[in-house]
């Protein structure tokens, strides 16, 4: 049965500076259209994005609206549905003389939404739990007494290698990094020990003599470590200064090498290292010295590549360039600055030597990122396929994270 023709619906998501997350809503309002029969429904935004509460009230009464249904689509029942969007809602129809309105009570805590949350997250677990049983009767299983220095790879989940899921779902002590995504570690046991050993640039900094003690002291009882990486374990992640610890312990160890970010990142971006027609050599570098964190230019200025992978390095982004253009480089060569590679909330900055810095500060780019320099940057034009596609954090939330 058809609603009431003079009845409109406005269905007002919060807003966001990503296109998605506006897209969701533009979705939903056209399913409930559809579903619900209504013939007059319009999407609106509480904040950042376009058309406002005013805008979409106007549209419905452009038509032919008497009556609008406010729909606050999953927004808080506190400040949201009972604060901001009354205020809102009564000064859009402060312009429209004889309109009616009504705003409906939120979604977020109907039982139905309660229902399909615990059905959600039982699904989740249940997957969880069959991947562990097929992990712990097929795989690779750790041996006790043992390290395993395990790259985690650049924080996609599926980009974890099948000997790395094994061995974090049979060890008992996890050693992990600031940068392994959280979703990698629930592959393991509900009982393993979970040792955080982060480095954050400028914040905390677990001395490296701890992290080696840390991985000794529980190999000499027994255990089954894994040391958990970033990237890959040997390229900028100092898993050779804990092999070489652990050698002169007399502690067995085992390299289980991972996807590093220097070749990962820049293929989420859409950005092929080598190309037959821009590039046949690569150089990987890290922006910052392993002691005080300063920027090293000898190596930057010394290699002949075609491309440029730096690590670390967006902090002195603007040194960076400035020496690759005093060394005889073009100001015009292109550059990206890769943040959050390879996670949804992934975001990329693209300009030249000469504009790359003001960009990456416009943006409030900084760690973690991967920064790109050579004429393989401009493929991404044609080549970018990861970033804009399906559901998306914002890189905000991924710190929080």
């Amino acid at each position: 049965m058809r609603s009431d023709p003079e009845t409109g619906v406005l269905v007002v998501g919060h807003g966001s500076r990503r296109c998605e997350a506006n897209d969701d809503v533009r979705d939903a309002a056209q399913a409930i259209a559809r579903r619900g029969d209504f013939a007059l429904v319009e999407p609106a935004f509480l904040e950042i994005e376009h058309p406002n509460i005013s805008e979409g009230f106007a549209r419905l009464v452009e038509r032919g609206a008497k009556e609008i249904v406010v729909h606050p689509y999953f927004l808080s029942p506190g400040r949201h549905t009972r604060g901001d969007i009354p205020v809102e809602v009564q000064a859009a129809a402060a312009e429209h003389p004889g309109i009616r309105f009504l705003i409906s009570e939120p979604l977020s805590a109907h039982p139905l939404v309660i229902s399909a949350s615990v059905e959600r997250i039982r699904e989740s677990i249940s997957s969880v739990t069959a991947d562990k049983k097929e992990t712990n009767s097929t795989g690779y299983q750790a041996k006790p007494g043992t390290v395993y220095l395990v790259g985690s790879g650049p924080g996609d989940p599926g980009l974890l290698t099948l000997k790395a899921r094994d061995l974090i779902a049979s060890c008992d002590v996890i050693v992990y990094d600031y940068l392994i995504n959280p979703n990698v570690l629930n592959y393991a046991r509900a009982n393993v020990k979970r040792v955080y050993a982060g480095k954050v640039g400028g914040g905390r900094q677990t001395p490296q003599e701890q992290i080696n003690a840390e991985l000794i002291g529980h190999a000499l009882q027994g255990e089954r470590v894994v040391r958990l990486k970033g990237g890959d374990p040997f390229l900028f992640g100092r898993g050779g200064e804990e092999a070489e610890a652990l050698a002169a312990a007399g502690i067995p160890f085992e390299i289980v090498p991972g996807i590093s970010s220097a070749l990962a990142v820049p293929a989420y971006a859409g950005i092929p290292l080598t190309h037959r027609d821009h590039s046949s050599s690569v150089t990987v570098l890290t922006g910052a010295r392993a002691n005080d964190g300063e920027f090293k230019r000898n190596p930057l200025l010394s290699s002949p590549a075609d491309t440029l992978v730096i690590l670390m390095g967006v902090k002195h982004l603007r040194e960076i360039a400035g020496d690759l253009v005093a060394a005889g480089h073009s100001r015009e060569t292109p550059v990206a600055v890769i943040r959050w590679g390879s996670y949804e909330g992934q975001q990329t900055v693209c300009g030249t030597l000469d504009s790359i810095a003001d960009a990456a500060e416009q943006a409030e780019m900084r760690a973690p990122a991967v920064i790109v320099i050579g004429e393989v940057v401009k493929l991404r034009e044609r080549l970018q396929w990861f970033e804009g596609t399906g559901k998306s954090l914002l890189w905000e939330e991924l710190e929080l994270v």
